[in-house]
């Protein structure tokens, strides 16, 4: 198999990874609704359906780096979608009989598999193209994702109002299959890295360090974010999470390598990657839930509201792609956060005044915004040493995923705590104008976080201001 072909089935299998992820948070995010009314639970418990799978992707999705580095990173791409396959049918067989914990067992069995694809499908780039190459590899892989997943909200939601949500999980195991299928054709000499001792205790410490702040604050949901047990929970996280960096800087092998945020851009590009989920939380889960119980909307028109932002994504890929290539990191991403606190400044006004148009407008900006902010993990992989990038490869989608978990933790106990605070305030007012309220002055709060974000994206080095890593000798790796 010639070099190109190599190269254009990696950026193939690339995306199909990314598009079997989002097609499964779409028909999450979509259906939570419905999920919650079907299964007869409250609205904190509904957000677990949700937050236990992306808790343990984050949790575990360092192992998942480590295990490409090692076993191969073919080898894990197809490990992880199998695991995924067997936890969407079990979520499937869940829905059908409604049984809200067997949905709970098969959402974690997904993250577990997201844990070991996800961070396979990028550092799968960095194997395959040279430096000068990554930013287009990288645009066209999600370019791609998102052209085939922008239409998933909305088939999502016509199988929700004519099925039944447990259908929509099918669209999972076909994108897997799919994913696996186009992964076959991918050939090629992987660096090896030196056998070391594999570190367990930092991998048990990352996930009860996940777990213990996601739970505490997601706690807050039903009680408050002053209660005992959420006290007890996030200062218990804290205390693991120092005990996390203090033993991983005292080994020769650590599963991350802390030292490596020496390196500014590796530094910033964690940040971005962790702080960029609040708006993009924000203009997703909550916008979708919004539309459906404030607004009074169908799930299927949700589905169609959730394409533009999509498409955002779609156009503004390929353009931060070549920025990236031709300029460096900071334009694109200082732009993609400027333009993340844009949406989230129109949403700040379209919430509480029920303004679809607002928050229609709000989700496009913030959607190309996301992009605009995706050269910032490549340049943090550009300038790691080969032997080290599949761990950075998994700590990326570690805080990504981390993000996303703990903003969606915050965001529920804050819209919990905003709407609690309105109806007492206002008497006889109604829940609708009250999540709107809440949502309105989560708006403003993720606005000023997003802001402050870009002046740290503003301090990113472009390569002429950067060393060159030398690329370490390809060492073959066979992928059974």
């Amino acid at each position: 198999m010639d070099e190109n072909t190599v190269k254009r089935f990696a950026v193939l299998t690339a995306a199909a990874g990314l598009s079997t992820w989002a097609i499964d948070m779409a028909a999450t995010q979509v259906g939570l609704p419905s999920m919650q009314a079907d299964l007869g639970i409250s609205v904190t418990a509904s957000q677990w359906i949700l937050n236990l799978t992306l808790m343990i992707l984050a949790g575990i999705v360092t192992v998942g780096g480590a295990l490409g580095d090692r076993l191969g990173r073919l080898r894990v791409f197809r490990l992880g979608m199998l695991i995924l396959i067997a936890g969407a049918a079990i979520t499937i067989v869940g829905g059908l009989m409604s049984i809200f914990p067997i949905v709970l067992v098969g959402r974690g069995i997904e993250g577990l598999g997201a844990a070991f694809f996800i961070p396979a499908s990028t550092a799968l780039l960095l194997d395959v193209f040279p430096l000068a190459e990554r930013g287009g590899a990288q645009g066209k892989m999600m370019m791609i994702s998102m052209s085939i997943t922008a239409f998933a909200p909305t088939v999502v939601g016509l199988v929700i109002q004519s099925i039944s949500w447990p259908v929509t999980y099918v669209f999972t195991i076909l994108a897997a299959g799919v994913a696996l299928f186009l992964q076959r054709k991918v050939k090629y000499e992987q660096a090896a890295v030196p056998q070391t001792p594999f570190d367990v205790a930092g991998s048990v410490l990352v996930f009860l360090t996940v777990t213990l702040l996601t739970v505490g604050i997601m706690q807050a949901g039903s009680a408050s974010l002053t209660s005992p047990s959420v006290l007890l929970l996030v200062g218990m996280g804290l205390v693991v999470g120092a005990a996390l960096v203090w033993t991983s800087l005292r080994k020769d092998y650590p599963l991350i390598q802390f030292r490596l945020m020496r390196i500014r851009n590796v530094a910033i590009g964690v940040f971005i990657s962790f702080v960029r989920f609040l708006p993009s939380v924000l203009m997703g889960a909550f916008v979708a839930r919004y539309v459906q119980q404030v607004l009074g909307l169908s799930p299927t028109v949700t589905g169609l509201l959730l394409i533009a932002p999509v498409l955002a994504q779609v156009v503004a890929a390929p353009v931060a792609g070549k920025m990236l290539d031709k300029g460096g990191p900071r334009t694109p991403v200082a732009l993609g956060m400027a333009l993340l606190a844009t949406g989230s400044l129109l949403l700040a006004f379209g919430f509480p005044s029920q303004n679809l148009w607002l928050i229609l407008i709000g989700t496009i900006i913030g959607g190309a915004g996301f992009s605009f902010t995706n050269p910032v993990q490549m340049a943090a992989l550009s300038e790691t040493p080969p032997d080290q990038r599949g761990m950075l490869a998994g700590i990326l989608p570690l805080a990504g995923n981390f993000g996303t978990a703990l903003f969606v933790a915050l965001l529920t106990a804050g819209l919990g705590s905003f709407m609690s605070s309105y109806t007492t305030t206002n008497p006889g007012t109604t829940e609708a104008a009250a999540q709107a309220f809440a949502l309105g002055r989560l708006a403003w709060i993720t606005m000023a976080v997003t802001l402050a974000s870009l002046l740290v994206a503003l301090m990113l080095r472009n390569p002429a201001a950067t060393l060159a890593v030398q690329p370490a000798k390809p060492v073959a790796i066979p992928e059974a």
